[in-house]
């Protein structure tokens, strides 16, 4: 049997253990690199997510002539769902399926191909249940993306999908 003094042991190496373990998870998640920024744009892109996709552009497409681009592109999603009777929230899609090849070209700069299905993710239960009754059409990506490292971040750089062309 235990005593109080061997529980209250134990008890303290599990609470650090924890603790530790939190740390490590947390400092762990801030690493950045060219794949985690391109599936972040990614994610963020066909979520129409346009602070996120802000975020993870590059200084050059985010400040440049064409300012707005992220909002332009929302705004053409949102055209596109309204000719088809529906809300913006429509245009929505979920990842699946995602991976990633690096390509450096230098420590400042990155190619990489990201590939994987998308599907509508009109709100969590439907994607749910849609997958489960095979009543969800899966579309194909495959998209090579530049990213360069500003301010110690990755970022998107160049023409993103069709961002630029909107």
């Amino acid at each position: 049997m235990l005593s109080a003094k061997n529980v209250m042991i134990i008890g303290s190496v599990i609470v650090i253990f924890v603790i530790l373990q939190s740390i490590l998870i947390l400092f762990s998640s801030k690493v950045n690199s060219p794949a985690e920024a391109a599936v972040e744009f990614t994610k963020a892109y066909f979520m129409l997510d346009g602070t996120s996709m802000t975020e993870n552009l590059c200084s050059e497409i985010s400040e440049g002539e064409e300012a707005d681009i992220v909002g332009g592109y929302l705004f053409h999603a949102a055209e596109q769902a309204r000719a088809m009777g529906f809300s913006p929230g429509y245009m929505k899609n979920q990842l699946s399926g995602v991976q990633t090849e690096i390509n450096l070209m230098d420590q400042n700069s990155a190619k990489v191909r990201i590939t994987g299905d998308r599907l509508r993710s009109i709100n969590p239960v439907f994607a749910f249940v849609g997958r489960l009754f095979f009543l969800i059409e899966t579309h194909k990506f495959d998209e090579t993306l530049t990213l360069v490292k500003e301010d110690g971040k990755w970022r998107v750089c160049g023409k993103p999908f069709s961002l630029s062309e909107i």
